[in-house]
């Protein structure tokens, strides 16, 4: 009896699943794992020994320096699953992962309070003078009066950010804690949100002007790269301090440098930077080296804690996916039926874009939106379409990760309700997807675009009132302009002064109610879409809004 319970006891050891942790973390999260799986730790590994052992395991799990290409996702004959113990997942091939169905899945929340606090360490550094004055004395400088600081109570903290981590520090900085006085800025955030923080909601140029101390925590993205260059950083008071544990590039290293040696700013704190390690730019070199500039090697998320957080966090996900279950933090969507994949998947990109570019020509909050579906493709499941919509809105303006597990989640986190009409009716065209949003709870759409695919290529046939006809793609410039002779003129003429190539424009005139076109004799307004070669150059973009009969201007990238 003895014998045999040992046999079944090593045949159900052999079945349990098996996982390779390629970067050290924490020691409670490997234990989790070996709850339900035979682990295996091997740090250091080379992309060609770490391909080798990949046919091996189930699941694998890294931190940020492993590299998980394609190819080591293609020798996981086995891989179900892959676990990022932090945030970012540069470091792993996604878009490889997704086609093996491979699900991906990383820690956003578990070093939200590393963040805050390294934020307010070094916001009291600054004010104290911590770092110099420790320098100091450790080589026999005795500076009392050269390292006069300033309190910070009463003080006004400039917040760029009121997300989680911006929430967190709020909390700490605010009347319970440090009795700092708060102003934010957030185009996402609500007025009720602010409220429970004890924060004031005001404009990116109000905080510049009004902040002692300002600090950021947004997501890096197209819109937010350079958010504070030399023109903001000249707006804030000499006195003041700012702060960056977000990531480097929302504040412009050189313009924060310029500023430093101008005196417009008193000093500055930094975790994170464009390169890391900094290499040899010279700009970082002088920033680190500046005497009023607090530097730390984005050690943001660098507490014991958070690193037991996030080891877990994966840990408990790994487990639930390997048990058949559905990931809380996917990166990227599961697996499709091949056949509703290849139905869908255009689609699923076109509707994406259709997301991407409502944000950048409506940016604030967003507003309850209605996807309306017309032709053959409503006879499918059309939820990896809602899903799509909602990773086009929410990931142009986050850092969230939106798939069909995790997209109706964070839809309600974020406050978007999405509504889904279907048609099978065919009316202009043989597939029509619409995408409709009511701003404020008015009856009246604040934006409608409409997107079809003809010969196999992704077309925006409207934008709001407008009939057009242009691909999703690149560099886009949309101007509103007074419907007369000369206006492609005036715009193509301040292109080409910059340099910069149109590949494709069309003029929309106002769209029928049946969705063609309605030209009327000229004078009223059309819109003018340019598909770029490149980015129009900041001057060329004022020189346009300012031409005459112009009314609005907007430079998209899809």
């Amino acid at each position: 009896m003895a014998r045999e319970d040992q046999r079944r006891e090593r045949a159900s050891h052999s079945e349990r699943p098996r996982i390779l942790v390629a970067d050290p973390i924490a020691h409670e999260g490997v234990a989790y794992l070996r709850g339900f799986a035979e682990v295996d730790e091997r740090s250091g590994l080379s992309a060609a020994a770490l391909s080798e052992l990949m046919p091996h395991y189930d699941a694998l799990v890294v931190r940020s320096e492993t590299k998980v290409t394609a190819a080591v996702i293609a020798a996981g004959a086995r891989l179900r699953a892959i676990g990022r113990a932090g945030v970012g997942v540069d470091n792993i091939d996604v878009e490889a992962a997704t086609r093996r169905g491979i699900v991906v899945v990383n820690s956003p929340t578990g070093n939200i309070v590393a963040a805050a606090e390294h934020t307010i360490a070094l916001l009291l550094s600054l004010a104290r003078h911590i770092p110099t004055a420790n320098a100091a004395l450790r080589v026999g400088r005795w500076d009392r009066a050269k390292y006069v600081g300033t309190e910070v109570r009463g003080k006004t903290l400039g917040i760029v950010g009121l997300g989680k981590v911006g929430a967190e520090v709020a909390r700490r900085a605010g009347e319970g804690g440090l009795g700092m006085r708060l102003i934010a800025t957030d185009p996402y955030a609500s007025p009720e949100t602010a409220r429970k923080l004890n924060a004031e909601l005001v404009s990116l140029d109000e905080v510049l002007a009004q902040a002692d101390f300002l600090t950021v925590h947004t997501v890096l993205t197209a819109g937010t790269r350079g958010l504070l260059g030399v023109e903001e950083l000249a707006r804030m008071k000499p006195s003041a301090r700012v702060i960056n544990c977000a990531r480097g590039g929302i504040i412009e290293e050189k313009a924060l440098l310029d500023a430093l040696a101008a005196g417009q700013l008193a000093g500055a704190a930094l975790d994170v930077f464009t390169q890391e390690p900094p290499g040899e730019d010279p700009t970082l070199h002088a920033l680190i080296e500046h005497p009023r500039v607090i530097t730390t090697p984005h050690l943001g998320a660098s507490t014991e804690e958070a690193q037991v957080l996030v080891a877990l966090d994966v840990a408990e996900q790994l487990a639930e996916i390997l048990r058949g279950g559905a990931a809380r933090a996917a990166v990227n969507a599961p697996l499709i039926l091949p056949e509703t994949l290849r139905q869908l998947q255009p689609w699923m990109a076109l509707i994406e874009q259709l997301g991407r570019l409502y944000t950048q020509l409506h940016p604030g909050r967003l507003h309850p939106a209605e996807l309306s579906i017309a032709g053959e493709i409503a006879l499918y499941d059309t939820r990896p379409l809602t899903a799509a919509l909602v990773k086009g809105l929410l990931e142009s303006v986050s850092e969230a990760h939106v798939n069909l597990v995790n997209a109706p989640v964070l839809a309600k986190d974020w406050g978007l309700e999405i509504r889904e009409s279907r048609s099978t009716e065919r009316e202009q065209y043989a597939n029509l997807v619409m995408l409709r949003v009511s701003a404020d709870g008015s009856e009246a759409p604040a934006s409608v675009l409409g997107a079809t695919i003809t010969w196999g290529e992704e077309r925006v046939v409207r934008v709001d009132q407008y009939a057009t006809d242009f691909v999703p793609m690149g560099h886009i410039l949309i101007c509103r302009n007074v419907d007369r002779p000369g206006m492609i003129g005036t715009v193509g003429t301040i292109l080409g002064e910059a340099g910069v190539n149109i590949g494709h424009m069309d003029v929309g005139p106002l769209a029928a109610a049946g969705g063609g076109h309605s030209r009327g004799r000229g004078g009223g307004e059309a819109l003018m879409v340019l598909s770029l070669d490149e980015a129009v150059p900041a001057d060329a973009l004022e020189r346009i809004k300012a031409a005459t009969d112009i009314s609005g201007v907007t430079s998209v990238v899809l």
